[in-house]
């Protein structure tokens, strides 16, 4: 059996940035259907053929009969979900010169006004929503999502209550419940309310996986299981797969690292760090140098500035005999990063 390198420094000079051990603090507030994995919205007809061809149905439609609000609703909400901020207020407005008491319209009104950043239209635009139908959820539960992105906690959490109230189980605001509680920095109760969340909706991807990332950061081994959950609801997300595969490299499951790692470049070839990560773990693990070799230069063609390919590149060659060849990568990492100090150490060592 193989040793592993024995360092002629104390400390290991095998950088680890590039590694990215990270705790993902990607937390996903996900609160739109289609993000979560909740059933799609009534306005989300698109989804089969193209938000663009479904304007172009609608359009057809409205100069047939312009008097259907049903349709500049719709229309209104692909416009937004297209970025058309414009166009949605426009057609928002025809919707309401026709019928100006349904509560959606308002709802959809308050996020037009959000995303241009008039905040108080948009809190009074969902009010008139709760007014109009004071038992509905939609309007406390946008007002909830509303409040926490104004990072009004306590509001936050009442209007997620008052959902919970009228829907015990509603995950979207056992959601809003938990990102508050994050950002409050109560992590314990954050992942309460994330795996009730999660339990409540068996396809809400970004309570999985923030549930994953929580536990990681505690070294729950248990979140292997929370990642993989989010990987079979989306299975080509990257930021759950690099997150399952730093995991298996933290807790010395190297071969499924590698793995994983490898399928994340099959699909992505543009990933610098998982071509870095699998080098790192054929240097340090495996001793097998040809292998690193050729991952450190993957990872260096992906990303021609990544710093600290360039030095564990030379480190390989260094660990290899092939003192040239090393010299020349620490030397191409200072040109990178000037004084960087692992490869100022690795030229002194040598030249000593």
């Amino acid at each position: 059996m193989k040793k592993k390198i024995e360092l002629t420094n104390k400390n290991p000079r095998y950088s680890k940035a590039g590694l990215l051990f990270f705790l993902p603090f990607l937390f996903l507030w996900a609160f739109t259907s289609c993000e979560n994995g909740s059933k799609p919205a009534q306005t989300d007809f698109s989804q089969s053929i193209g938000i663009n061809d479904s304007i172009k149905l609608l359009t057809e439609s409205l100069k047939k009969d312009s008097l259907q609000y049903d349709l500049w609703k719709k229309r209104a909400a692909l416009f937004l979900k297209k970025g058309n901020i414009d166009a949605s207020f426009r057609d928002l407005n025809q919707a309401l010169e026709l019928k100006n008491d349904d509560p959606d319209l308002y709802i959809l009104l308050a996020d037009v006004y959000f995303a241009i950043g008039q905040k108080e239209n948009s809190l009074s635009s969902v009010k008139k929503a709760i007014e109009l139908d004071p038992n509905r959820i939609e309007g406390y539960l946008k007002m909830a999502k509303f409040k926490l992105m104004l990072e009004k906690y306590h509001s936050a959490e009442s209007f997620a209550d008052k959902v919970l109230s009228l829907e015990p189980e509603n995950a979207q605001a056992l959601y809003i419940k938990a990102i508050s509680n994050l950002e409050q920095k109560d992590t314990v109760r954050a992942l309460q309310y994330m795996k009730v969340a999660a339990n409540a909706d068996s396809q809400f991807f970004a309570a999985f996986l923030n549930i994953a990332v929580l536990l990681d950061a505690q070294n729950d081994t248990t979140a292997e299981k929370y990642y993989q959950k989010a990987l079979s609801i989306k299975p080509s997300n990257l930021i759950t797969e690099y997150s399952l595969a730093m995991f298996y490299q933290k807790h010395g499951k190297f071969d499924q690292a590698l793995k994983t790692y490898a399928h994340i470049t099959e699909q992505n070839p543009a990933h610098a760090q998982s071509f870095f990560n699998q080098g790192y773990i054929y240097l340090t693990e495996f001793l097998n140098y040809k292998k690193a070799v050729e991952m450190f230069q993957k990872a260096i063609e992906a990303d021609p500035n990544y710093t600290e390919a360039v030095y564990n590149l030379g480190r390989t060659y260094e660990a290899m005999g092939d003192t040239l060849k090393a010299k020349e990568k620490y030397r191409e990492a200072l040109k990178l990063t000037t004084n960087y100090p692992l490869a100022i150490e690795g030229l002194n060592r040598l030249e000593e």
